[in-house]
């Protein structure tokens, strides 16, 4: 009896065992790739996921998932720990990691690689009409939105009123987001604005249809000097006609998020990654209206550390880079 009840108990440990197994999910033998991303209510969080299905899809032997995050320096610092394969990132938050500067003081992140640009955020320098302010010198001593506290607007209008001579002693700064900016130009509360945003943006072309709104020009061969100085701005043009009033070309800089790795991913993977984003980015442009500006021409723009070896090689048989 006693030897029955022991067999007994043995045979049904053994069907537990196999019963559990039957329904535990198998150990998936892909190898994971994390993709550090920033908050879920901006366009970072919905590209991340984007480009990790084109690897799940598109590349066999990796599943990929995107997460949201605090943006560039939480990422780049995961991006350095390996605790992410891919991440975004600001370009001059980049630029500052390789090099040791601002929250990498002392701390370069030398490892980091750049894999590709994404789309170009302009920043722009505007004023009423019929104000005195015609330039971006006529700031001077002025009531001048200037960015949230920061924010990479702010640490972009930092450098340009730098380059124009100016600090905030010379003018007097108001810490505004994008759309605050608008509402207190239009109220009266500011004499000028300056923002970083994705063009055309909805809150410029708001304003423009309820005020008469100029923007203050930095002349291309300023933008060219800025550009060779710190590559993560470029010069870009805003076409004449853009926003309501408008009428002639308007002279600026952008900068591009940028997708960051580290520098012992695979060249191949670095590779088969950018081909899955371009041979299919339709597929990409269907998630938000800014993805269709992330193009072959613009992925090597603003790029201000070093490829990979993989991207290199990509851009290279495309005939972007020598």
């Amino acid at each position: 009896m006693k030897t029955f009840m022991k067999c007994a108990i043995i045979a049904v440990g053994l069907i537990s065992l196999l019963v559990i197994g039957m329904t535990q999910p198998a150990v998936a033998a892909d190898e994971r790739l994390a993709i550090g991303t920033a908050s879920t209510g901006g366009t970072w969080y919905p590209l991340g996921g984007g480009v990790a299905n084109m690897i799940n899809t598109h590349i066999k032997g990796y599943y990929a998932a995107a997460h949201p995050s605090g943006a560039s320096i939480e990422n780049i610092r995961a991006i350095s720990k390996k605790q992410d394969a891919l991440a975004l990132s600001m370009p001059d938050t980049a630029f500052q990691a390789f090099h040791g500067l601002e929250a990498f003081a002392k701390k370069p992140v030398k490892e980091l690689r750049g894999l590709m640009s994404t789309y170009p955020i302009d920043i722009q320098f505007y004023t009423q009409a019929n104000g005195k302010i015609k330039s971006i010198e006529d700031l001077r001593g002025k009531k001048v939105a200037v960015g949230a506290p920061g924010s990479g607007t702010e640490a972009m209008a930092r450098y340009v009123l730098n380059v124009f001579k100016m600090t905030y002693d010379d003018i007097d700064e108001q810490f505004l987001s994008a759309t605050e900016t608008a509402e207190a130009l239009k109220d009266g509360n500011i004499d000028a604005g300056i923002v970083t945003l994705g063009t055309p943006a909805p809150s410029l072309i708001d304003l423009a249809t309820q005020r008469d709104i100029i923007f203050l020009d930095i002349a291309p061969d300023i933008a060219e000097k800025i550009n060779k100085e710190f590559p993560a701005y470029f010069p870009t043009t805003v076409p004449a006609g853009t926003y309501k009033g408008q009428d002639k070309p308007h002279h600026t800089l952008s900068w591009m998020g940028i997708f960051v790795v580290h520098q012992d991913m695979s060249e191949q993977l670095a590779y088969d990654i950018l081909k899955a984003v371009f041979d299919h980015k339709a597929d990409l442009d269907k998630i938000h209206a800014q993805f269709k500006n992330i193009t072959l021409e613009n992925a090597v723009k603003g790029m201000p550390i070093p490829f990979h070896p993989g991207a290199e090689k990509f851009y290279k048989e495309k005939g972007l880079i020598k």
